[in-house]
């Protein structure tokens, strides 16, 4: 089962599964439509774009339409969150699973839409694509904003495989979305061994903290012997990364995985601990015996790299590489 590939002239269906931004921060909404157009691709607004109620931009009811309209409309060939939040959970009951199975499309965001990319893929199979949120993706400056895009379009569109190159250097600005960004740090890159070896197998994962949202429901995929996990979080505390990683450990998750990745924190709170949020991970599973990669530029750092999610890839943490070596539809 093959996608349509992202080209110039492709469509962009923007939907709102939590949070408000393009209501607060209207903006920087628009920069980011600037600038995908200014690079020749086409942007449609899903029905809740502008909108807002309360802390959301819709019931779970209007969510979950507006990125149903928009998977079904023939126009959009690829649908890409706004941005995350805190309730896209809320919206997972009342998805057109069997329709998406039957007409896939390339769906992409991050942080808290971990629960819908997990949960579509859970009931189809359907490989989705941990990446670009819309606005915090490309309201950034460049290169960031050049840089996630390109790994977007390389991602989808390879064929027979891809391996993946790091950028140069990162920032872990937490940004204001209502005011200006007129500049970005630029914090030299450094991508972490913590254990090494090479090992192959499925990519599945997320934000942790949101995979925890939807532990033991029918939207969680079942994690396999053999799988490469990969987490990041953002602004969060020592002692909120134990609980959600215990609720792991002790489903034995760490037990049958092949392989771990690790995406850059921004502003963890070590809370006396005194470790990054790497060593504090690796430290808690007991330094695990197989390859474990930290630091990697999946994450809400910019710029934001595109994983898939149910696609195989060969992780080799001793030369620092993940390459992807399974095609769409395979």
């Amino acid at each position: 089962m093959e996608f349509i590939k992202i080209d110039k002239g492709s469509t962009i269906g923007v939907f709102s599964p939590s949070w408000i931004i393009t209501n607060e921060a209207p903006e920087a909404a628009s920069r980011a439509e600037e600038y995908i157009r200014s690079c020749r691709f086409n942007v449609k607004h899903g029905k809740l774009w502008g909108k807002a109620d309360a802390y959301r931009s819709g019931s779970p009811e209007e969510r979950a339409d507006e990125f149903n309209t928009l998977l079904r409309d023939p126009e959009v060939d690829i649908l890409m969150a706004s941005v995350g939040g805190q309730v896209t959970n809320g919206m997972l009951p009342y998805i057109d699973y069997e329709y998406y199975a039957e007409n896939p499309k390339p769906v992409i965001g991050m942080s808290d839409v971990t629960a819908l990319l997990l949960a579509l893929y859970a009931k189809t199979g359907v490989t989705t694509y941990y990446g670009s949120n819309f606005v915090t993706s490309y309201a950034r400056l460049s290169p960031y904003r050049d840089t996630a895009l390109k790994s977007l379009c390389e991602v989808l569109n390879f064929e027979d495989s891809y391996e993946y190159v790091f950028p140069e250097s990162y920032s872990d600005d937490v940004i204001d979305w209502t005011q200006e960004l007129t500049e970005e740090k630029h914090i030299p890159n450094e991508i972490i061994t913590l254990r090494g070896g090479k090992v192959t197998g499925r990519l599945i994962g997320g934000n942790l903290y949101t995979i925890s949202n939807i532990w033991g429901t029918p939207f969680m995929p079942e994690i396999r012997k053999g799988d490469i996990l990969f987490i990041e979080d953002t602004e969060e505390w020592a002692c909120s990364v134990e609980r959600t990683l215990a609720q792991l450990k002790i489903s034995g998750v760490f037990d049958i995985i092949s392989g771990l990745v690790i995406g850059k924190c921004r502003q963890f709170e070590h809370y006396g601990t005194e470790k990054k949020y790497h060593e504090f991970i690796y430290d808690y599973l007991d330094r695990p015996d197989y390859p474990v990669l930290a630091e990697c530029d999946f994450s809400h750092c910019a710029p934001m790299l595109t994983i898939p999610i149910g696609i195989t890839a060969e992780l080799d943490a001793d030369s620092q590489t993940i390459r992807l070596v399974k095609r769409l539809g395979e």
